[in-house]
């Protein structure tokens, strides 16, 4: 489109709106608040038509279009890879991206159609389906241990430092859940990703005491590389949930895409 065209057609939609949707410069532009807000608006709505001008236009009732779906890198490998391939053969017209990073993607900014997240974080505004339960270890590496005072109780832990990928945790206090309560705890300092495996390789290196998921800690755990921390304290599982917006529940691709897995973890 020719740059002139452009401008009188953004200064029309500007008018009908009455916000200036865009910062203009000498050699660049920069979205207004305004502007950021029209757009995320504009992406949702004509997302929601492509996926009804899909599934109308599709033969026979397959499922197609593209699917975007955010999830931890952790979760992601764990919880996905096994089950993706035989998924993408089912539907061979579903194109299907994966954006990993971020335990936070934003629903409500459009950034994917679904996201697998540990916590309940934004649940009023979305649908929540339990995927799965991810069992978790206090564990450290034996030089830490080694040069450390001796951990009997939770109290022990106050000496320490901490390392976790609890969103919750700040500079020098931990939350540890059981299933009577979530014990609040002042530690020496703590360290905090919202990436385990990140967690784990400072806990190899003698970093602190971390809190991991089971099925990362274990296998270093039974190869002595980690020892278990306070083993008689039963931890609450996080919880694993796959989340989209309400107001796209019945999408076709996001249906068929929870329905899958959710049979899948189900039976497994």
């Amino acid at each position: 489109m020719p740059k002139a065209s452009a401008s009188r057609q953004l200064q029309r939609l500007e008018a009908t709106v009455g916000h200036l949707l865009l910062h203009r410069g000498a050699t660049r532009f920069a979205l207004t608040e305004e502007g950021r807000e029209f757009l995320a608006a504009a992406q949702h709505a004509l997302t929601i038509l492509d996926d009804v001008m899909l599934n109308l236009s599709s033969d026979g009732g397959a499922v197609s279009g593209r699917l975007r779906v955010a999830v931890p890198h952790y979760y992601g490998r764990e919880l996905l890879m096994k089950h993706l391939p035989a998924f993408m053969t089912a539907y061979p017209r579903l194109e299907v991206a994966i954006e990993t990073g971020t335990n936070r993607a934003d629903l409500q900014r459009y950034t994917a159609d679904v996201a697998i997240r540990c916590g309940r974080d934004d649940g009023d505004a979305l649908v929540l389906r339990s995927l799965a339960l991810e069992p978790l270890m206090l564990c450290a590496a034996p030089s830490y241990l080694a040069h450390h005072a001796p951990v009997a109780d939770l109290h022990d832990l106050a000496a320490h430092r901490f390392l976790t990928t609890d969103a919750d945790g700040c500079k020098r206090e931990i939350g540890l859940a059981t299933a009577e309560k979530t014990h609040r705890v002042r530690v020496e300092s703590v360290f905090q990703s919202d990436d385990p495996e990140m967690v784990l390789r400072l806990a190899l290196s003698g970093r602190g005491i971390a809190l991991l998921p089971q099925s990362l800690a274990r296998p270093q755990v039974d190869g002595a590389a980690l020892v278990q921390v306070l083993p008689s304290l039963a931890l609450k599982p996080h919880d694993i949930y796959l989340s989209y917006l309400p107001a796209r529940r019945n999408t076709p691709k996001i249906r068929t895409f929870v329905d899958y897995f959710l049979d899948v973890f189900r039976a497994a």
